[in-house]
């Protein structure tokens, strides 16, 4: 089975240069911060790593990131997408920063991908060589540590994700069960780049295994 790449878009993207003091409490925005910006994209996973990876190049802090139940096929709107992200800055243009990060990431380097085709294999698995300071925060993984990002189909990645563990020293920082929001499941493993490299590959080699014979055990 061949690897196919599947194309990721934000379908929405808003900022505030000075945040209403009404909303900057309901937002709980950090003292300091006047600007805020928020987003949507037709995949979730891609969303929370763009979010993530901004964190290393501007001065943003993530306020708020949740996939809608269902994802983008159950949206409210049809630029709601999969998800919603909030995010805020000292300044307006802290914030543009953080947006033209988000942007480039989600168009350029997402690596959503299905097999054969078939948007029912889809799922997601990258390492990423630096944790940015929103997993840092969210997940309590420490500063410096590479991540590995596996989400897929429930029964094919709670497999294929015994299997990665097995190949690399990797540790969870985050598992959710399924079904998720979008009806997935998956992990964030975390560890040296090269452990969490091989847990990579372990996760796709198992992966596509377990889709070529479902029923196989």
């Amino acid at each position: 089975m061949k690897i196919i790449p599947v194309k990721t878009h934000i379908l929405s993207q808003k900022i505030i240069p000075h945040i209403n003091p009404e909303l900057a409490k309901v937002y709980q925005v950090p003292e300091g911060h006047r600007s805020i910006g928020f987003f949507s994209t037709d995949n979730d996973d891609v969303a929370y790593l763009a979010a993530d990876d901004a964190t290393k190049k501007a001065d943003i802090r993530i306020l708020h990131a949740q996939t809608f139940y269902g994802g983008q096929t159950c949206s409210w709107s049809k630029y709601g997408g999969s998800v919603f992200v909030l995010f805020s800055g000292p300044k307006v243009q802290d914030v543009k920063s953080g947006m033209a990060y988000i942007k480039d990431y989600v168009e350029n380097r997402s690596v959503l991908c299905n097999f054969d085709g078939d948007d029912g294999t889809a799922f997601y698995a990258d390492c990423v060589p630096r944790v940015g300071k929103y997993y840092q925060e969210l997940y309590q993984i420490p500063e410096g540590m590479a991540y590995a990002y596996l989400v897929g189909g429930p029964i094919e990645t709670n497999y294929a994700l015994d299997k990665a563990l097995k190949a690399s020293d990797t540790k969870i920082a985050n598992y959710w069960y399924p079904p998720s929001h979008a009806n997935s499941s998956g992990a964030v493993l975390y560890g040296t780049e090269s452990a969490c490299r091989s847990a990579v590959n372990a996760f796709i080699d198992t992966l596509r295994a377990a889709v070529e014979q479902p029923m196989k055990i």
